[in-house]
């Protein structure tokens, strides 16, 4: 394995896609997003994402410079159309324009079309409590699961967000697959050679199975059950049908179809704190509240209560001031994609301005 620094990851990730043919300051956004998942110890939503958005984008799967349009349906209700853009750059830009109207308007409530991957939902959150707002976020994804009793994959693990103003150095910031687990941790665990636990996958024969290969050729299961199962398909509604794009099994597949349009939706709500009462009294309370859980009794196994979030924080801090490992596959993947722009490798790139062997 090797360790990068932060800015080195972020700044090689940035050539690549503007070599693809993404506009500069997009091609910044989707670094700054898979980068962001990786300080956060999300490696499966990190840059090892990097060979496959770049792979999309060079067959023409993605759109390297979207026309996307932010079509106003209501004072507070925002309708985007991302042109079948990369995720990161269309979900930021719904985002910030939700953001602003949000800040006229007290909330707002985006809901997008025809994007792509997004990446860490964290994201976007953490923009969001920056301008003051509270965020709640979802996405859609390609069928990997199966509802609650099925065993045939039908809808995506669709993921949840919601992210609030900290409490002093606290973050809340819940980020999270209806899945049992992200698929990418399956899709890592296999390129890594790993088991995976019980109780994440099923293989295709519908059997239980600890074999992250077996788990990529069969479905990851929803997260306690019926309830994960009930708000997968609350996703689907949100972000599928009602913003006109596909859903469930109509989306395209995001390894092995570059014909396709994968025509991911989005659903973001802000929230303005500051139209309900002032920043400073709103924190005041949330870190009272934070306070009360974290003083609770812990149970055995347990040596402090952590907030949502605040696992993933203090690792980015970490990760922010030592670098970022990354394994020798990885780095063999997204050197091979970086030579199909015409960029040298990661390795050869960083070597001038030093890197850590491990």
């Amino acid at each position: 394995m090797h360790r990068f620094p932060v800015s080195m990851l972020r700044d090689h990730a940035t050539r690549l896609f503007a070599a693809a043919g993404v506009a500069p300051a997009d091609a910044t956004i989707i670094a700054e997003v898979l980068v962001h998942a990786d300080l956060r110890g999300h490696g499966s939503h990190g840059v090892t994402r990097i060979p496959i958005y770049l792979e999309r984008i060079v067959k023409g799967a993605v759109k390297a410079k979207p026309a996307i349009c932010i079509e106003p349906k209501a004072p507070a209700l925002l309708w985007i159309d991302g042109d079948n853009g990369p995720g990161p750059v269309v979900s930021l830009k719904a985002v910030d324009a939700a953001i602003d109207r949000a800040k006229e308007q007290g909330v707002c409530a985006a809901v997008v079309a025809h994007s792509n991957h997004n990446g860490a939902g964290s994201f976007y959150a953490e923009r969001a409590a920056a301008a003051g707002c509270l965020l709640l976020g979802m996405t859609n994804a390609p069928p990997s699961m199966a509802v609650h009793g099925g065993r045939q994959a039908v809808i995506g693990t669709n993921p949840i967000t919601f992210g609030s103003l900290p409490a002093g150095d606290v973050p809340v910031l819940a980020d999270m697959a209806t899945s049992v687990v992200a698929r990418g941790k399956i899709v890592e665990g296999a390129k890594r050679g790993e088991a995976i636990p019980e109780g994440w996958a099923l293989d295709a024969e519908g059997k239980p199975t600890t074999d992250a290969r077996a788990a990529e050729k069969g479905v990851v299961l929803p997260l306690s059950g019926a309830k994960g199962s009930a708000l997968a398909v609350m996703v689907e509604i949100l972000v599928g049908v009602l913003s006109g794009g596909r859903f469930a099994g109509s989306l395209g597949n995001l390894y092995s179809d570059f014909e396709t349009p994968q025509d991911i939706g989005h659903f973001f709500l802000l929230l303005d704190v500051a139209a309900l009462m002032p920043a400073a009294d709103y924190q005041t309370r949330l870190s009272a509240l934070v306070a009360e859980l974290k003083a609770s009794a812990c149970a055995d196994g347990f040596s402090e209560i952590l907030m949502p979030g605040e696992i993933e924080a203090r690792r980015a801090a970490d990760l922010s001031a030592s670098g970022i490992e990354l394994p020798d596959n990885v780095i063999r993947d997204i050197d091979e994609a970086a030579k199909s722009v015409g960029i040298p490798g990661l390795l050869a790139e960083t070597s001038a301005t030093g890197f850590t062997t491990i």
